[in-house]
């Protein structure tokens, strides 16, 4: 293993090979943090039973025209027992902020001391930071117990001093040792959307400007019950706010000295990412499961207490953040599912429903609305979902599935269905189709009915099977060793659409335009077949020659993961591997075009990196 420093065009600067390092077998290295004049490095060694932190600065020197990490005049901070990396919070010349075993922790430079942070003589949980000055105060959030805040600590005082409970919904922005921050919830559930201040050294709170003030700034007056204030930012000692105005942005500037706010005109404070596609999603409330017919939405997670969902347009233009304020704040929560009439959430032990109304052209949630549908075991990160105003249809952390009534509330009641090792795969038509790896013959469905739904448990022949919906022809389609099979769900019958006699086993597959594609293992090769013209394969060439022409360009080989079709396009996760067998990037994302039968790796600010986040398992 070694260290590469590079510039921003790639180009190698400087390799440090692990011996130099003194990395020896059975220790880890991380980077927790790379400024101008220091590297924060962790070894972690693992020994037995013990296992050891040790943190070291390595100092950046100016060596021959360029920046060098100066390995041989590493210094150790400190040592700690733990299994776990410390995360970097941020840092001073007088200290360094850690999250050290999911604790906020200092480590004082001159003093040579690790100390918790604690207020009341309580450890905080960390979450994330919200301002720092560079010299002596931070501001960040934390939880203690069921209690999430923002928090102040001075690190020349060492004391700590709450500001605000916080309630999800609200925004804050900071700046000249102020922090200011808006929409606090109100004992009635309404926001409210005074800016109020916080200042880092008088430590003391005041409102900054009302929001009758806000309002009266205006030349046209926003409506009422809407998210007033989308976003704020701090440039030259003035605070910016977005105001919604009907659906668009209206900026509006104040002066922290005079408190006046004055309108500048329309736009956004853009603090998210954009993609900007040439074309919008289409039907994307049937086939996506993170979207609906007027918007995508698209969880973001910073930590396991901090988990927002941004709003974008079809065509990916950002449209707000989103916040949850009614759930339990030490508990990661999830966005499980979006249709047109509401989001469903979850904690991992009970679903929750916002709903959305539908305000200029975009579905605007009401997190304040939210209600408990049920108690519902699903997995927090990794859940296959369906909903809508009948039903919730779900697999809970143990592989059980679960169908909830919710005009009746109550669980539907299941007979002769294996209760464990139970896959949602899709929805096909009024038909929840699931798997089932459990001592099975191949082919075998079984019914159970409820009302104008019918579940199909299918028992595969082998665990490894690959098996999707159809819902145009109201089919399942799986494979097997021999072949590509249908199972119509209407007729109860299967049939062969065509023979498999590749040396590869299918490991992915997908329909569009009419066309079943298989993606095979080991070799990688993709193929297709007509669902309407049994018997007949066609090997996709121009796939493998695209992959070919990367590699050969780059020196590097695509190792697929897994990939997912959005629109025209086949969105591939991948690592990327040296000849030498070194993971170059281990999380890569490719656009194949189904059309022009290019192939494209995507970076951050390209539009087609929206698929990424794009959920199609309806």
């Amino acid at each position: 293993m070694s260290v590469v420093q590079s510039d921003y065009q790639g180009k190698e600067i400087q390799r440090i090979p692990a011996e130099q390092m003194g990395i020896t077998d059975g220790e880890d290295i991380t980077f927790l943090h790379v400024s101008e004049k220091e590297v924060l490095i962790c070894w972690n060694t693992y020994a037995g039973d013990e296992s050891k932190a040790y943190i070291y600065s390595v100092p950046v020197i100016w060596k021959d025209g360029s920046e060098e990490i100066a390995v041989e005049k590493k210094q150790l901070l400190f040592e700690a027992d733990s299994d776990f990396t410390p995360e970097y919070v941020a840092d001073t010349k007088k200290c360094i902020l850690l999250n050290f075993d999911n604790k906020l922790t200092e480590y004082d430079r001159k003093n040579n001391k690790l100390t918790q942070i604690k207020y009341e003589n309580k450890p905080l949980k960390y979450s994330h930071i919200l301002y720092e000055n560079n010299m002596d105060s931070f501001v960040f959030f934390a939880v203690q117990g069921r209690k999430s805040a923002a928090y102040h600590y001075n690190c020349e005082t060492k004391k700590v001093r709450e500001i605000i409970k916080d309630e999800r919904s609200m925004l804050y922005q900071g700046g000249e040792d102020k922090l200011f921050y808006t929409a606090v919830k109100e004992e009635n559930g309404v926001l409210c959307y005074d800016v109020y201040q916080y200042d880092c050294k008088t430590r003391e709170k005041s409102v900054f400007l009302t929001e009758e003030q806000i309002r009266n700034a205006l030349t046209e007056k926003p409506e009422e019950g809407m998210d007033l204030i989308r976003e704020m930012a701090f440039e030259d000692g003035k605070l910016k706010l977005e105001i919604n105005v009907k659906g668009e942005g209206v900026l509006l500037s104040c002066d922290i000295q005079t408190g006046e706010p004055v309108q500048e005109g329309e736009g956004k404070l853009q603090k998210a990412q954009e993609y900007l596609l040439e074309k919008p999603l289409t039907n994307a409330d049937k086939k996506y499961t993170n979207a609906n017919d007027h918007n995508v939405f698209i969880q973001t997670i910073e930590n396991d207490t901090n988990y927002s969902v941004d709003e974008y347009t079809l065509d990916g233009k950002f449209v707000r953040h989103i916040f949850t304020n009614n759930f339990h704040y030490t508990k990661p929560w999830m966005l499980y599912y979006a249709n047109n009439q509401e989001l469903i959430f979850g904690d991992g032990e009970q679903a929750y429903t916002v709903p959305l109304v539908l305000k200029n052209g975009n579905s605007f949630p009401q997190p304040e609305k939210a209600e408990k549908i049920c108690d519902a075991n699903i997995s927090v990160y990794e859940s296959n979902l369906y909903a809508d105003e009948n039903y919730l249809v779900y697999n809970t952390v143990s592989n059980c599935y679960c169908v909830y009534d919710r005009k009746n509330k109550e669980f539907v009641k299941k007979k002769g269905i294996p209760e464990r090792n139970v896959y949602l795969l899709s929805r096909v038509g009024n038909c929840f189709v699931f798997d089932s790896t459990i001592d099975g013959k191949e082919g075998e469905f079984l019914y159970d009915r409820r009302g104008d739904v019918r579940i199909c448990i299918a028992n595969w022949a082998a665990d490894t099977a690959v098996k999707i919906g159809d819902e145009k022809r109201n089919q399942v389609i799986y494979t097997t060793d021999r072949g590509i099979w249908t199972y119509d769900l209407k007729k109860n019958k299967k049939e062969r659409l065509a023979k498999w006699n590749k040396h590869d086993s299918i490991s992915e597959m997908f329909i569009w335009k009419d066309q079943l594609f298989m993606l095979t293992s080991g070799n990688q090769s993709l193929y297709s077949c007509s669902l309407d013209e049994k018997g007949k394969l066609h090997y996709e060439e121009e796939f493998t020659k695209a992959v070919k022409k990367y590699e050969q360009e780059s020196q590097l080989e695509i190792d697929i993961e897994t990939v997912r079709v959005v629109e025209d396009k086949i969105g591939i996760y991948a690592g990327l591997w040296s000849a030498e067998g070194e993971e170059i990037e281990e999380d890569t994302y490719f656009c194949y075009d189904l059309v022009t039968k290019q192939l494209k790796k995507e970076e951050k600010n390209d539009p087609e990196m929206f698929y990424r986040y794009i959920k199609n398992s309806k």
